[in-house]
């Protein structure tokens, strides 16, 4: 951000931060204060305003564009959405799992196509929740296929509450497979309380937990956060991953794996 006119009425200087988060997402306090040259107070006046018209949020050191909440669809809506980038994302999920492993699956679209690729693999256990997963599981010989038991909740087709939350916790895992519904700064989100409390425990129980996400869930939320984001070992995303998380992810030590969306 640059200017060689450094006086701007309240107006313009508003109509500019929402400039620069259209632009860039978020802005910096620091960025502004050398823009304007105006005092700290008046630019949180500024960015006050913004927040009490729900133009902006503010945060530490600045602020960011308003976060989208994510919708807590059905699995038939969902299944149609951004369907070639989960096709590659199980097929770039799928090279991590190995003969006699023993992995968790969670409910969603993105695990049902990782699901239909687990005929490849021999002499695997799987435990799931999500009963849609298992009836596809069964289609193939070689798999041992666990379903812990719980509540049918119709809108993900899983077992969730506390009969699914005590029976979980007698099972480890090499790796568990789960998706989420939105991914932001602080952490991962889903659209419901007891599958974020079902999936809190599983990742507690394996040895590697892997995100898999398609890039229009980042910068979103959900009800729930289940999660931050240091607790993944891996993520696998497509290409579309907002430039910004590759720095944050990085940061948090996670592996970001990128499919290939040709598939």
């Amino acid at each position: 951000m640059k200017s060689d006119n450094n006086e701007y009425s309240t107006v313009e200087r508003r109509r500019i931060i929402l400039e620069e988060l259209e632009k860039n997402k978020q802005v910096k306090m620091t960025d502004l204060f050398r823009l304007f040259n105006v005092s700290k107070v008046t630019l949180r006046k500024d960015l006050q305003y913004l927040e009490s018209k729900n133009l902006l949020i503010r945060s530490r050191g600045g602020a960011m564009l308003p976060v989208k909440m994510a919708d807590d669809l059905s699995v038939k809506q969902r299944m149609v959405l951004n369907l070639k980038q989960k096709k590659a994302i199980a097929t770039a999920a799928i090279s991590m799992i190995g003969e006699g492993d023993t992995i968790i699956i969670d409910s969603g679209t993105t695990l049902m196509q990782l699901a239909c690729l687990l005929d490849k693999v021999q002499n695997l256990t799987v435990i799931t929740n999500a009963i849609d997963i298992a009836l596809k599981l069964s289609e193939f010989d070689h798999l041992k296929i666990i379903i812990p038991g719980g509540i049918f909740r119709k809108n993900s087709f899983s077992l969730v509450g506390v009969f699914a939350v005590d029976n979980f916790s007698m099972f480890r895992a090499d790796r568990y497979f789960v998706s989420a519904d939105g991914i932001n700064e602080d952490g991962v989100f889903t659209s419901n309380l007891e599958e974020g409390q079902l999936a809190k425990l599983i990742m507690s129980n394996a040895k590697e937990n892997v995100l898999l996400v398609d890039s229009s869930k980042f910068d979103r939320m959900g009800i729930i956060n289940y999660s931050s984001l240091e607790k993944f070992h891996t993520l696998i995303t497509d290409k579309d991953l907002p430039k910004k998380y590759h720095k944050i992810l990085n940061e948090q030590g996670i592996r970001v794996v990128i499919a290939d969306s040709i598939v």
